[in-house]
């Protein structure tokens, strides 16, 4: 075949609350800009659009929505389902609006929307019956037997490190010879993400290394990418000045462990980046980790263009710190408070994550974290927990939740309270929430 023509989407998302925290489909784009090095013809829709009327001026905001019926697993649960995303009918305008695809490939992220790939899966279907359709990400990562029931009308289904698997897929189906195949750790090889699909880049997503040298028994980063690999930092500076050539003024870290080997990695990157002339703006949604924060780092981060710094505490009790991987204690999160704040950081930007919904977890324990930060002049975020396939903690506390975890991947998400008892009630978390925002204000 001469000319392929492949259709990236991005999936819609069955929730009871989403937010576009930042958030791009980053894995994709960067196989649209492999196949595109191959001389394959690429087109995207991203369901994911946010509301421009309720889009901040840091480029987060709130999608689009429409009201959706539940699924048989969830009608006992007394919440507003919601389809996040452009509307059916809008995905079938765009699908049209182009030449028919020989290959679609659709990504999955989280477990528990699955329901939104299937839609789209569905909708391509009905569209064009005999186009190829890949599918790739997350949930098929974690839910391995699931997706091959739920997503049984698809051609391949490609789960974790499944470059390669893509790659002889496309030049045996299409006998279409694939020149360029980098694997999943070539970070330095790959082509940047191919963010030109959009009509506008409000930030663009940089992913300076992948992997993470902490197995916490709550993430499943080591599982999905069990090495750890980072980028030549002239290879991330270039792609800086090349999106802030295009007009990117805001950046948003992606690292899992942007922080690890610091003065071979981040310690370089981030001087380079402190003597830049073009302006620019830094946020990390996925949290540092406080105990590789010292001084220089924390004037680094200031005077590179972080706007603020977010930081992951998880639980101020020593012993949940210790027994689920150990990557931050109390002294190492109290000294690197201190950095930041000497290196310019106020308390508006300096965000810490707090765990709320773990299993017998007490509302107390996280009552007494959200104290402890905000009096150490830091603003708190509760991150609710979403029990997590191939995690030690998952597979150890699976048979407490008060939903079948393994069954459903619907019922892993946070929003359910999967593991609320007699300590933690629904009304408990209500009540931290409540509180939560009374402190900060």
């Amino acid at each position: 075949m001469k000319h392929l023509k492949v259709l990236l989407i991005n999936p819609f998302i069955y929730d009871f609350a989403a937010y576009n925290f930042w958030s791009k489909p980053l894995g994709l784009l960067y196989i649209g800009s492999i196949l595109r090095k191959n001389g394959v013809h690429i087109s995207l829709i991203d369901c994911l659009e946010t509301d421009e009327k309720k889009k901040t001026e840091d480029g987060r905001g709130h999608y689009l929505k429409g009201k959706v019926n539940k699924p048989e697993a969830l009608k006992m649960i007394h919440k507003p389902m919601r389809r996040y995303g452009i509307s059916e009918e809008e995905l079938k305008k765009r699908i049209i609006r182009d030449e028919k695809p020989h290959l679609v490939l659709i990504t999955s992220l989280m477990t528990y929307w699955y329901l939104g790939t299937v839609h789209v899966v569905n909708v391509i279907r009905e569209v064009y019956p005999k186009t190829k359709i890949i599918v790739g990400g997350i949930y098929p990562s974690l839910c391995q037997e699931h997706a091959r029931s739920s997503l049984n009308g698809v051609d391949l289904i490609v789960e974790r490190n499944g470059l390669q698997k893509l790659y002889t897929y496309i030049e045996e189906e299409f006998s279409y010879p694939m020149w360029f195949k980098p694997g999943a750790y070539d970070l330095d090889d790959l082509p940047y993400p191919a963010f030109d699909l959009y009509e506008k880049i409000d930030f663009a997503p940089l992913l300076t290394s992948v992997g993470c040298i902490f197995k916490c028994t709550y993430c499943a980063t080591s599982y999905l990418c069990p090495k750890i690999k980072k980028r030549n930092t002239e290879n991330v500076i270039n792609e800086v000045l090349y999106w802030i050539s295009l007009g990117v003024k805001r950046f948003v870290l992606y690292d899992d462990c942007f922080l690890h080997d610091k003065e071979e990695h981040a310690v370089l990157i981030l001087k380079r980046l402190k003597n830049l002339k073009e302006s620019m703006e830094i946020f990390n949604p996925n949290a540092l980790n406080a105990a590789f924060i010292d001084s220089k780092i924390a004037e680094l981060l200031f005077a590179s263009g972080f706007r603020e710094v977010r930081i992951g505490l998880e639980s101020t009790n020593p012993k949940f710190q210790k027994e689920t991987g150990g990557k931050i204690d109390n002294s190492s999160f109290k000294n690197a408070v201190k950095f930041l704040k000497s290196a310019g950081f106020s308390q508006k930007n300096i965000h810490v994550y707090l765990l709320a919904g773990l299993p017998f977890q007490r509302w107390e324990e996280v009552k007494e974290a959200i104290d402890y930060v905000v009096d150490m002049g830091c603003t708190p975020h509760l991150a609710e927990y979403a029990p997590c396939p191939h995690t030690e903690m998952f597979e150890k506390y699976k048979k407490f939740s008060r939903f079948p975890l393994e069954e459903e991947p619907l019922f892993q998400n946070n929003s359910l309270f999967p593991f609320a008892w007699s300590g933690f009630s629904e009304e408990d978390l209500q009540f931290l929430k409540s509180y939560l925002k009374e402190k900060i204000q």
